[in-house]
């Protein structure tokens, strides 16, 4: 998940230097250690989600900085009790599903918080939090991207 976000970024930071800029050529490279990827899966359905999604939304300074990439996954499977959740995807609950099968997990739910594909319970110790990032960023990168581009005349 995370290599096809880094090419992604990288393609767009490549794309923004292209012709429209001065520069004949621009070259991007991932960081040299791991990005922990931090998913929350939640539901405007669950009553218990709101103090995730405000817990989530305070790590901005930390993605900012570079030190974490949040994402919020909206599912779909609590919309049948009434209250349909307008940012929902069929896509997000399939994709929880998904790790919780690599994972051999029997059960999934809201609010839960995955830190580098590992379901993280302590997300309201910051100490916790802390050493799971930690322990997620001393692991090597899955893959390293590189993209050079140069501006040939035709």
């Amino acid at each position: 998940m995370f290599d096809r976000v880094s090419m992604v970024v990288l393609a767009g930071a490549a794309l923004l230097a292209g012709p429209g800029f001065a520069a004949d050529r621009c070259s991007a490279s991932s960081a040299p250690q791991r990005l922990p990827v931090v998913e929350l899966y939640t539901s405007e359905g669950c009553s218990s989600c709101p103090p995730a999604d405000r817990w989530l939304s305070s790590l901005t300074r930390d993605a900012k900085a570079g030190r974490l990439l949040p994402l919020a996954f909206h599912v779909d499977y609590w919309d049948y009790i009434g209250w349909k959740d307008a940012f929902a995807q069929s896509a997000f609950s399939r994709r929880q599903r998904e790790l919780a099968d690599q994972r051999g997990a029997a059960t999934i739910y809201t609010p839960q918080v995955v830190v580098d594909t590992r379901d993280f319970l302590g997300w309201r110790d910051a100490s916790a939090f802390e050493a799971s990032l930690a322990s997620a960023g001393r692991q090597p990168p899955g893959a390293r991207l590189s993209l050079d581009l140069r501006l040939e005349s035709a």
